[in-house]
C-alpha cells in the first residue's frame, strides 16, 4: 500500500571534486563491510526500529542528527535501524516487520496538509492495538491537534514554545531505563514546551523541567512534564521532549536517554510507566468498625496490623482472616485523652518476629508525664505485666505555677536500620524548653534499648553522658510539634514534619545531632511570621545548628510524616509499590487530606550556567502528589509493609459520632499497586451487623470485582474457621451460636489476584441506641446561650429493653472544625447544660459549627457502644458557607472581598440562582434578616423547604441600585417546618437577561429568634 500523496523530492546529487573520489570509495569499502557485519548480525538482532522523519515544513535541523543517532545506537546496541521519511511505510504489512516506531521530530505545518492519510492511521493504530511501540521526539507532540487517538498515545499537545536557552530537568524516575543513568538536576540547552493539559495523570513523567530557573515564557502555575511513558491501548509509548537541539544526539546522557526509551518501547528492556498514572493504586480497608481516635500504626513481618487507638487500645488486624483484635487496652477515660493525650504512638522492634516487642507512647493516667514503655506481645496480646518502662517525659507547659497541660499529640516513635530508637517529643506552650538542654521536650531523642529493659546511649548525640546540666537521650533540639518522624533506611537520616508558631511547617532531614530548628527560622523561603526572625545559620546560644531543614513553608495545613520507601526486588508481592518509589519520602496531610512524596538529590552536583548554585546531596529536588483520586477524611499515620504495600490510618471525622461509638469515616487501610493490570476489589456490606441469637445477616458484595473487566469468583467465610461457606455473590447466613465473628469475602480476578474485606459481627448482643434530645441537628443558637440537652438510650435485648446506667453516658462537644472534641463539664449522665461562650467584642458571633456527641456501652458480652451526634449552627451564618449551589445559570459564586464578613461573599447572581444550607431546624426561629448589597439589578430572595420550588417560608425584596453601595439588611418574618429541613435561599427577578447586571451580592444571613434548644422567656432582646 502506497500514500495517496507523492513522496517528497529528495534532494539534488552532490558533486564531490576528483581529489575526493579515491578516498570517498575507501569509504564506502569500509562502510560496506561495517553494514554487512551488521547485516550479518540481523537475524540475531533482538528488535528493529523504524525512524520517520516526515515533516511538511522546512527539515527540522536535528532531525539528520535523529536519524543518525539512532543508526549508532543500533549499531552499538545489536539492533537493527531503518530510516524513511514517507508515510507509505505505514500499512499493516511494512508495519509488522518493527518493534519500536521512532517519530523523529515529525511535524506539520497547520494548512500544509496531516503527515498520516486515514488509512495510514488506521494501520498505526493496528500496530499499536497489536503491541507495537512508539517513540516520540520533541516536535512529535505538535500533530495531535486534529487526531485524538494521536493525541493520547504522543501523551500530550503542544501549545506553545520559548526560545532556545538553558536550564534544568529534574529527573524523577530512577528506575526506568531512559532516565536511570541521568543525574537528579540534569542542565539543558534546549527548546521548552508548554502543554495544552497537563498529562501528569493519563501518563507516567519520568523527567520535568525546573520551571523556577528563570524560563520564562513557561506557565510558572503549572507542572511541565518532560519526558514520560504509559501502556497505551495494547502497546508502549515513550516521549521526550528533548532533542530540538542538533547537538543532544551527540551528548553521551541524551544518547543514553533515547536508547533507554527505545529498548523499553520495543519491550527489550523492562520498565514501569503506570507509578504516577492516576489511578494506578487500589485501596483496602482493613479495620473501619467503631474505631476510637486511631492515630498510629505498625506492621509486623508476617503482615498482622498493630494499631493504636489513642482512647488506649494497641488492636490487631490478622489479614489472613481480616479479624481486628485488642492487644492491650490502657482504658483511658476522656478527660484523660482530652488532657494529655492518651496512646499517642507505636512501634515494633526491628527483630519483632524473634523478640515479639511493641514500643508505645502514651500519657500517665494521673499526672503529667509521657511513658515510653516496652510490652512483650504473644499471640494477639501483650500482657501488661510484661511492661519494661524506658522513659518518662513531662508534658506540662514548663511555665512557673502553671497547671496548664500541653496535649502530645505529635510524639512519635521510630527505628533506624542499625536498631537505634527514636523519640519525638513535643514542646509546650512555653518554647522555651525546646531549647532548654535539661529538658526532653521539643526534642528527638535516641537511644538503643536493652534486653533488661534498660537502655544505653549511642554515639553522637547532642551531649556527651556526664556532661552538667544536660540529657545524653538528646539527639535534636529546637522542635515545637515533630509529627511521625520516619528514618530513611539506607542513608539513615532522620525525616521530620515540624509544625512551628505562626503556622510555619518545616521538612526536616537530620542527618546529625545539633539545633534544628529555631522560632521563624525561614531558610530561604517565604514564611508568615511576627517579630524579628532569627539568624538561622547561627543560632543564639548553645551547639551549631548540624542538621538541614529541607524546605518550610506557611501553611494553613498539619504535613506529618510518613516512611521512606526502600525497595527490595527480592519481594515477590504483585502489590508492591514500584521501583520508581525507591528512596522517596512519604508526607501526607490530615487536614489538606492528601499525600506527597519529597525526592531528594543524591549526589552534590555543579552546574555550567552561573544562574544555578551548587546543590548538596540530600537537598530537596521535587514534591510530588500521590494517591490524587483516593478521598481521605484525616490521615494520622503512613507506613510501608515488609509486602511493599502501604499502611494507612484514616482518623475519620470526628471522635465518637460513628453508629458504633467510633469516629465516622475511619479506617485503617492497605494501599496496593495495580498499574495498569488492574486488582479486583472486596466491599462487604451486610443488613446488621449486631443482634441475638440465632442472627440471620444478608450479605451485599456490591463494588467487588474489576470493574468493567472479565468476571470474578467469591468465597465466603462466615464464621473465620478458613473453609468457604458460601461462593455466591450475595449470600445470607445465619449465626446461631453467640460471639463476635469476622465475616471475609475473597475475590480472586484472572491470574490468581486476589482482594479481601472483612465484617464483624456480633451475635447474643444489640447495640445500644442513642437520641440526642431536646437539641435538633442544624438548630441555631447565639454564643452565650446555656443550651440543654437529654439523651435518650435504649439498650435492648431478647426483645426487651434493658436498665440504662447513665452514668456511662459520655457526652462531649466542639466548636469548629478540626478542634479535638471535648467532655461537657459535668457529670456522665442522660441530662445537661452547655454554656456556650459569649460572642465577641463587636458583638457579631462567628459562623462556625458546634458538633455534640454522645456515647454509650453497655454491659453485655460482648459490650458494645452506640453513639449520637449533631451539629449546631450559629444563628449568624456567613451566605458563602453553603452546601450546595445551582440553578438555571450555574448558581452562585464566593468571592474574596476585603470589606465583607468573612472576607467573602456570594457573587453571579442571576435569576433563578440558589444556594442551600443542610440540615437547618427553625424551632424558636422568628425572623432571617439578609445581609445584602444593592450593587445590581436587584431582585427577591425567597427562603423554601426542601427544594428550589418547595414550601414558602419567607421572602424580602432588595431595590437595585446599579451602583455598589452600603450593605441593606431586610428582614422577613420566616414559617417554621416542623422539621428539620434543607433551607434552599432562592433569588429571583424575571426581567434579568445576559445583557443586564447581576442581580445583588449576598454577605450574610442572621436568625432572629429564642433559638434552638432554650425555651422563649429565655430569648434575648
Amino acid at each position: 500500500m502506497s500514500s495517496r500523496r507523492p513522496l517528497r523530492s529528495s534532494p539534488a546529487p552532490q558533486v564531490f571534486p576528483p581529489p575526493l573520489i579515491a578516498l570517498i570509495a575507501i569509504l564506502a569499502l569500509i562502510l560496506g563491510s561495517m553494514l554487512a557485519a551488521s547485516h550479518r548480525r540481523a537475524h540475531a538482532a533482538p528488535f528493529r526500529v523504524l525512524v520517520y522523519s516526515e515533516s511538511t515544513n522546512a527539515s527540522h535541523g536535528p532531525v539528520p542528527a535523529g536519524i543518525r543517532a539512532v543508526r549508532e545506537l543500533g549499531a552499538e546496541n545489536g539492533f537493527d535501524v531503518e530510516a524513511t521519511s514517507s508515510s507509505a511505510v505505514f500499512n499493516d504489512t511494512d508495519l509488522a516487520r518493527f518493534q519500536a516506531v521512532v517519530f523523529n521530530n515529525t511535524e506539520a505545518t497547520p494548512g500544509e496538509g496531516r503527515l498520516l492519510e486515514a488509512d495510514e492511521r488506521a494501520a498505526l493504530r493496528s500496530y499499536i492495538r497489536a503491541g507495537g511501540g512508539w517513540v516520540g521526539l520533541h516536535a512529535a507532540a505538535g500533530d495531535g491537534s486534529d487526531w485524538d487517538w494521536y493525541a493520547g498515545l504522543t501523551g500530550a499537545v503542544l501549545d506553545r514554545s520559548t526560545p532556545v536557552r538553558t536550564g534544568r530537568i529534574d529527573v524523577l524516575d530512577h528506575a526506568h531505563p531512559s532516565t536511570s543513568g541521568l543525574p537528579d538536576l540534569w542542565e539543558r540547552t534546549e527548546e521548552w514546551y508548554d502543554w495544552r493539559a497537563d498529562p501528569a495523570s493519563d501518563v507516567h513523567t519520568l523527567a520535568r523541567i525546573k520551571v523556577r530557573d528563570g524560563l520564562t515564557g513557561l506557565d510558572e502555575g503549572r507542572d511541565h512534564p518532560w519526558s514520560w511513558c504509559q501502556n497505551y491501548d495494547g502497546g508502549r509509548s515513550w516521549f521526550t521532549a528533548g532533542g530540538h537541539v542538533a547537538r543532544s544526539f551527540r551528548e553521551e546522557g541524551f544518547l543514553d536517554h533515547l536508547l533507554g526509551g527505545i529498548e523499553w518501547a520495543a519491550g527489550a528492556k523492562p520498565g514501569d510507566c503506570s507509578a504516577t498514572r492516576t489511578g494506578s493504586f487500589r485501596r483496602t480497608a482493613l479495620a473501619t468498625d467503631g474505631l476510637a481516635d486511631p492515630v498510629d500504626l505498625a506492621v509486623a513481618p508476617d503482615l498482622r496490623v498493630f494499631f493504636a487507638e489513642r482512647a488506649g487500645k494497641v488492636k490487631v488486624v490478622d489479614q489472613r482472616s481480616m479479624r481486628v483484635s485488642t492487644a492491650i487496652d490502657f482504658a483511658y477515660a476522656p478527660e484523660t485523652v482530652d488532657r494529655s493525650g492518651g496512646l499517642v504512638g507505636l512501634t515494633l522492634d526491628p527483630a519483632f518476629a524473634r523478640n515479639g516487642r511493641l514500643y508505645v507512647l502514651r500519657s500517665e493516667k494521673a499526672g503529667n508525664r509521657l511513658l515510653l514503655s516496652r510490652f512483650t506481645v504473644s499471640g494477639n496480646t501483650a500482657e501488661p505485666a510484661s511492661e519494661k518502662r524506658l522513659l518518662t517525659v513531662p508534658v506540662g507547659t514548663g511555665k512557673k505555677g502553671s497547671t496548664e497541660g500541653s496535649s502530645p499529640v505529635s510524639a512519635s516513635l521510630a527505628f533506624d536500620a542499625k536498631g537505634v530508637l527514636h523519640t519525638a517529643t513535643p514542646a509546650a506552650a512555653d518554647l522555651s524548653v525546646a531549647d532548654d538542654p535539661n529538658d526532653l521536650r521539643g526534642k528527638i531523642l535516641r537511644i538503643v534499648p536493652q534486653d533488661d529493659g534498660t537502655y544505653t546511649v549511642p554515639e553522637g548525640n547532642l551531649h556527651a553522658p556526664g556532661t552538667a546540666g544536660t540529657r545524653p537521650e538528646i539527639y535534636a533540639t529546637g522542635l515545637r510539634h515533630p509529627y511521625r518522624i520516619a528514618a530513611d533506611p539506607r542513608s539513615g537520616a532522620l525525616l521530620v514534619a515540624d509544625q512551628g508558631p505562626e503556622g510555619t511547617v518545616g521538612y526536616l532531614r537530620i542527618t546529625e545531632a545539633g539545633v534544628v530548628g529555631r522560632r521563624y527560622c525561614a531558610d530561604g523561603a517565604t514564611t508568615r511570621r511576627t517579630g524579628p526572625a532569627l539568624d538561622c545559620a547561627a543560632p543564639v546560644g548553645g551547639p551549631p545548628r548540624a542538621t538541614r531543614a529541607v524546605t518550610t513553608a506557611p501553611v494553613t495545613d498539619a504535613p506529618l510524616s510518613g516512611s521512606v520507601y526502600d525497595h527490595d526486588p527480592a519481594v515477590s508481592e504483585r502489590t508492591a509499590f514500584p521501583a520508581y518509589f525507591d528512596g522517596k519520602w512519604l508526607s501526607y496531610d490530615p487536614v489538606g487530606r492528601r499525600f506527597t512524596t519529597l525526592s531528594f538529590t543524591r549526589a552534590d552536583q555543579t552546574f555550567t550556567d552561573p544562574r544555578f548554585d551548587p546543590v548538596d546531596a540530600g537537598a530537596l529536588q521535587s514534591v510530588d502528589g500521590a494517591f490524587e483520586d483516593m478521598e481521605w477524611h484525616r490521615p494520622t499515620a503512613a507506613r510501608f509493609g515488609p509486602d511493599g504495600s502501604l499502611y494507612v490510618v484514616d482518623h475519620g471525622l470526628d471522635g465518637g459520632t460513628g453508629p458504633a461509638g467510633g469516629n465516622e469515616g475511619a479506617g485503617v487501610h492497605r494501599i496496593d499497586y495495580a498499574g495498569d493490570g488492574g486488582l479486583p476489589e472486596a466491599t462487604i456490606t451486610a443488613d446488621r451487623d449486631n443482634g441475638s441469637a440465632p442472627l440471620t445477616v444478608a450479605f451485599d458484595s456490591a463494588g467487588s470485582g474489576l470493574h468493567g473487566k472479565p468476571p470474578v469468583t467469591y468465597a465466603w467465610d462466615f464464621d473465620g474457621d478458613g473453609t468457604t461457606d458460601s461462593t455466591a455473590a450475595n449470600p445470607s447466613h445465619t449465626y446461631r451460636g453467640e460471639g463476635r465473628f469476622t465475616a471475609r469475602l475473597t475475590v480472586t480476578g484472572p491470574g490468581g489476584t486476589t482482594a479481601l474485606a472483612g465484617q464483624e459481627i456480633t451475635v447474643g448482643n444489640s447495640r445500644p441506641e442513642l437520641t440526642l434530645r431536646q437539641q435538633h441537628g442544624g438548630g441555631l443558637f447565639t454564643f452565650g446561650d446555656t443550651l440543654a440537652f437529654t439523651v435518650a438510650v435504649t439498650d435492648r435485648d431478647g426483645g426487651e429493653p434493658e436498665p440504662v446506667d447513665c452514668s456511662r453516658v459520655v457526652v462531649r462537644s466542639r466548636l469548629g472544625t478540626g478542634t479535638p472534641l471535648r467532655p461537657v463539664a459535668r457529670p456522665p449522665g442522660c441530662r445537661g447544660e452547655i454554656v456556650t461562650a459569649a460572642g465577641d467584642r463587636h458583638g457579631r458571633d462567628p459562623d462556625l459549627p458546634y458538633t455534640l456527641t454522645a456515647r454509650y456501652t453497655d454491659r453485655g458480652a460482648p459490650a458494645l457502644t452506640g453513639s449520637a451526634s449533631l451539629t449546631l449552627r450559629t444563628a449568624f451564618r456567613e451566605a458563602e458557607h453553603f452546601a450546595a449551589t445551582g440553578g438555571a445559570h450555574g448558581g452562585a459564586v464566593a468571592a474574596g472581598r476585603t470589606n465583607a464578613s468573612g472576607g467573602r461573599t456570594l457573587t453571579e447572581i442571576e435569576d433563578g440562582d440558589w444556594i442551600a444550607f443542610d440540615p437547618v431546624h427553625l424551632g424558636n426561629v422568628d425572623s432571617v434578616m439578609v445581609g445584602a448589597i444593592a450593587c445590581g439589578i436587584g431582585g427577591t430572595i425567597d427562603f423554601r423547604a426542601g427544594s428550589p420550588t418547595g414550601r414558602l417560608l419567607g421572602s424580602v425584596s432588595v431595590a437595585g441600585t446599579g451602583s455598589r453601595g452600603a450593605i441593606v439588611s431586610p428582614t422577613t418574618a420566616l414559617e417554621d417546618p416542623g422539621a428539620g429541613v434543607r433551607l434552599y435561599v432562592v433569588f429571583t427577578n424575571a426581567g434579568w437577561s445576559s445583557e443586564r447586571s447581576d442581580l445583588f451580592t449576598v454577605d450574610w444571613l442572621h436568625f432572629r429568634g429564642p433559638g434552638n434548644g432554650r425555651k422563649p422567656s429565655a430569648a434575648r432582646p
